[in-house]
């Protein structure tokens, strides 16, 4: 009986082997992934003071968790998928105390591209 019991589990195991060869189920499809890519769209946050872009700048989509410091040019870029969120902008001088975070609210549509100026006041430190 054992001896039955292992001769099928080895025929199991060699039919499934063989069933995944160049025949057998594809491996997921790109064009999922290019559909997905499709489907989003971007946001593109600037901080700035006087037209100077201002690198550094620790920059948050926080309904994604998706978190970029800005770039040479004070630009922070994500991709995302179609829908509303709050671009979140840290360490923000506007006189007076420093601002922990600004937040703007963004509504992202598919192919688009949103962008958000934020100026921070360099001289208000």
């Amino acid at each position: 009986m054992m001896r039955i019991a292992f001769l099928l589990a080895a025929m199991c195991a060699a039919t499934l082997a063989t069933s995944c060869g160049e025949n057998g189920p594809a491996a997921p499809s790109t064009d999922l992934n290019t559909r997905l890519l499709s489907e989003t769209g971007k946001v593109v946050v600037r901080v700035h003071w006087e037209n100077e872009g201002l690198p550094g700048k620790r920059v948050e989509i926080v309904e994604l968790g998706l978190v970029r410091t800005t770039n040479e040019d004070g630009l922070a870029k994500f991709a995302v998928p179609a829908g509303s969120y709050t671009a979140r902008v840290y360490e923000i001088n506007r006189g007076g105390p420093p601002m922990h975070f600004v937040d703007t609210k963004v509504t992202v549509t598919i192919g688009d591209e949103v962008r958000v100026e934020v100026v921070d006041c360099i001289p208000c430190v």
